[in-house]
């Protein structure tokens, strides 16, 4: 009965924060430039608080984390190739054609 109870409570304080937090649209911006910089107190609160409300959220920081480490290691990986011929050219007819293609 009194995890009944504890169900109930958690439940509803969640829906009373969803009808007053801002709206996942306001916070995935918030979710983004937290990987960038430090937020405000304000900020992280509001957000852990989303996070805490909305699980769609959480994937969504998740996959924005996941992202991130993959371009970083794309990055590093492509940073490190010793060998600068491997890397992709345009050929001299290539740049010819997009030189005529922008004077027009």
């Amino acid at each position: 009965m009194a995890k009944g109870l504890y169900d109930k409570a958690i439940h509803a304080v969640r829906y009373f924060l969803l009808r007053r937090l801002p709206t996942c649209k306001q916070m995935a911006p918030v979710m983004s430039e937290s990987l960038e910089r430090r937020l405000t107190l304000r900020e992280r609160a509001a957000l852990k608080l989303h996070l805490w409300v909305c699980v769609w959220c959480v994937w969504y920081l998740e996959n924005l984390r996941t992202m991130r480490e993959a371009l970083r290691a794309r990055g590093a990986r492509e940073e490190g190739a010793a060998d600068v011929d491997s890397a992709v050219k345009l050929s001299d007819e290539a740049r010819e054609r997009i030189r005529r293609a922008l004077a027009r």
